[in-house]
Formats: C-alpha cells, sequence, structure tokens
C-alpha cells in the first residue's frame, strides 16, 4: 500500500517493465521440471531411502545375530524334542534358564585348569573347553604292537561330498596334515559306566560303530574299566593295562569326578599324542567324559536317545582330532542345530582326513 507521502506513481514499479513471457522462463538458468518429473524425482528419492533403510536393517540383523552368538558361544545346547508332523528332532536351541537345557561348552572360553598338569605323563594343552590335546611325556613306552598291520585296518565310508567345513585339533609340525591316530592298529576302547544310565552303553556302542564306519578308524570296544575320569591319566599304564598304550577311556562322570562337567556342560573329550620325531606326532591315547546324570534326565524325554548319542558323537570327533566349526550344518559346531544328530558333511570329509593317518609300526 502507498502511503500518504509517498508521490511514486505506478510507472516508478521496477516489476511493471519487465517482460516475464515464455522467452524469460526459457533463458532461466534453473527451470521447474513438469510434473511427470517432480513425480519421477520423487520416486528416485524414496527408493534411495528405502535402500538406505534396508541396508541399515540388515546391518542391526548381523549385529543382533553376532550378539546373540555371542551369548551363545559359551555354550553347545542340546536337548530332545518332538518335531511335528511326527519328526523327530534331536538337539535343539534354548535360551530359557529353566535348567532343561544340555549344553556342551565352547571352545572360546578360557583354558580349563586340567590343560596343564606337571610332572605327569601327559600334560594336557587345552584347545577347548569341552576338548584337549596334549603331549604324552613317557619314561618309558609299550613294546611294539604285534596289532600293528602293514596297511590301514579300514578305509573311511565314501563321501557323497567334499566339504571344507571342518578343522583339525592338531597338526604335524612340518606340514598342514593333521595329527591322527594310526590307522594301522585297533583304537582299543574302555568304559568306566559308573553313572551310565539305563541303555547308555548300547548308545555308546552305537557311536563307537558309527566313528568307526565314517572314519575307516577301529575303535574297539575292550569292556569295563575302573580307571577314574582324569585327564592327567598316564598314557602308558602297564599294572592296569599290561605292555600297550593305555586304551581310550569313556567315562560316564560326573561334575564330582570331573570339575569341567559342572554346570552346562555335557561332556569333555580329547587325546594325547606322541612325537614320533620332529616331523611326525601320532596320538596314542585318550579320554571321553560323559555327565552320567544330565544323560539320563534327557534319556527321559522323546527322541531323547538321539540327542544323547550326538553328545557322545561330538565328543569321539574331539577324541579323533576334530575341532569345533561354525557351520550350522555340522555336528561340530558349538551351538546346536534343531534336529541336528548326525556328522555334517563337513564333520565326515574331516573324519575321513583323519582316517588317512600315518602308520607307525615301531609304537
Amino acid at each position: 500500500m502507498q502511503g500518504a507521502g509517498d508521490d511514486r506513481g505506478a510507472g516508478d514499479d521496477p516489476f511493471t517493465r519487465l517482460d516475464l513471457g515464455e522467452d524469460f522462463v526459457r533463458g532461466a538458468t534453473v527451470q521447474e521440471g513438469s510434473a511427470a518429473e517432480r513425480i519421477e524425482r520423487l520416486r528416485v528419492i524414496d527408493a534411495e531411502h528405502r535402500r538406505l533403510l534396508d541396508e541399515r536393517r540388515a546391518a542391526h540383523r548381523v549385529l543382533r545375530r553376532r550378539a546373540r552368538r555371542a551369548r551363545r558361544v559359551r555354550r553347545l545346547v542340546v536337548s530332545a524334542v518332538v518335531v511335528a508332523l511326527g519328526i523327530a528332532g534331536g538337539w535343539t536351541l534354548l535360551s530359557g534358564d529353566d535348567g532343561d537345557d544340555l549344553r556342551i561348552r565352547d571352545p572360546g572360553v578360557a583354558a580349563a585348569d586340567h590343560a596343564t598338569v606337571p610332572d605327569t605323563t601327559t600334560a594336557a594343552d587345552a584347545v577347548g573347553s569341552d576338548q584337549f590335546a596334549g603331549e604324552t611325556a613317557v619314561a618309558t613306552r609299550p613294546s611294539p604292537s604285534a596289532e600293528a598291520g602293514s596297511g590301514p585296518l579300514g578305509a573311511p565310508a565314501p563321501l557323497a561330498v567334499e566339504s571344507p567345513a571342518h578343522r583339525f585339533t592338531m597338526r604335524q609340525p612340518s606340514s598342514t596334515e593333521p595329527v591322527a591316530y594310526d590307522p594301522c592298529r585297533p583304537i582299543h576302547v574302555v568304559v568306566n559306566g559308573r553313572t551310565a544310565p539305563a541303555g547308555g552303553d548300547g548308545i555308546l556302542a552305537e557311536a563307537l560303530a558309527e566313528v568307526s564306519r565314517v572314519s575307516g578308524l577301529q575303535l574297539v570296544l575292550d569292556g569295563p574299566s575302573d580307571e577314574p575320569a582324569d585327564f592327567s591319566r598316564e598314557a602308558f599304564q602297564p599294572d592296569r593295562y599290561g605292555d600297550r598304550w593305555a586304551p581310550v577311556l569313556v567315562a560316564w562322570s560326573d561334575p564330582g569326578e570331573v570339575a569341567d562337567l559342572e554346570g552346562d556342560v555335557a561332556g569333555v573329550g580329547g587325546s594325547a599324542w606322541l612325537e614320533v620325531d620332529r616331523t611326525s606326532r601320532v596320538y596314542v591315547t585318550g579320554l571321553v567324559a560323559i555327565d552320567g546324570p544330565q544323560m539320563a534326565e534327557i534319556l527321559s524325554r522323546p527322541g531323547g536317545q538321539d540327542a544323547v548319542e550326538a553328545v557322545i558323537l561330538h565328543e569321539l570327533g574331539h577324541l579323533l582330532g576334530l575341532d569345533h566349526v561354525d557351520d550350522p550344518g555340522e555336528l561340530m559346531q558349538p551351538v546346536a542345530e534343531p534336529g541336528l544328530t548326525a556328522f555334517g558333511p563337513g564333520d565326515l570329509t574331516g573324519l575321513a582326513h583323519l582316517g588317512r593317518g600315518e602308520c607307525h609300526p615301531d609304537l
């Protein structure tokens, strides 16, 4: 509005002298796009926004999975469930604290006290809290075994597929080959059944037969033993077992005897190795300790037999030289998968490789 003291005329307005026609609009440096162009631009912006949002959500999912794995990595949960449609699940992941879950501790946990035992014939170097591998330092060795054959006693089962999803507990000092048992002699096994649940011996026999079948190593069940579960056990015990390497001991035990079975640990297993020369090592004996009371409770559930056998197979895998793997399809993983009760393709590949170790006729 023009004030009373404002004496400018209409002709003085600068905008009245501008030609704002189509020529002016076409010559402008920046022009406003058409409605279709604006809509398309908004679509591009919206698509980019959705892409960034999806990326952020994916990143959050990864972080959540890592957080869950960090919480679970301290245990291997084993339980028996009945799956719908008549499918029996063997072991499954449980996150509750109701005491009904069964776990095997993960190798990331700090090494157990039995890892190094001074002044004994076997010093076990822990590679995982449910497994061990150690050097035997016997002052005297047994006489060379008359059971040693001129070649492997068995052959690994044919593999449907070669899988890289396996790891070995130890490798030879001069190569990438794993430390393994001598395939040219049987691996004798004795059992201390102090806390064995009803039916446990049959499940153990089936597990030993399965490991023998897939690896080609001949695990021979000798019978019972009163030897207690002790990770500092001597590899050569002539007073108990005669002039031979002490057989592998499978002990149905409990936390009162084996401290590593306290809490959520279901089993512990591994082997002791002997250095034949500077380039070669061989396993000569081992120990598997299973928490009998926990297994008895699991056996009381539907599908419990498969779950208990899965625990034993897992520990026998450690006994022969398999390490844990981070793969949901393998029995040697530290976190259980629902229905996973048998060795996976990576487990089988690793066991087959362990069954092709070097023969040592002089042991």
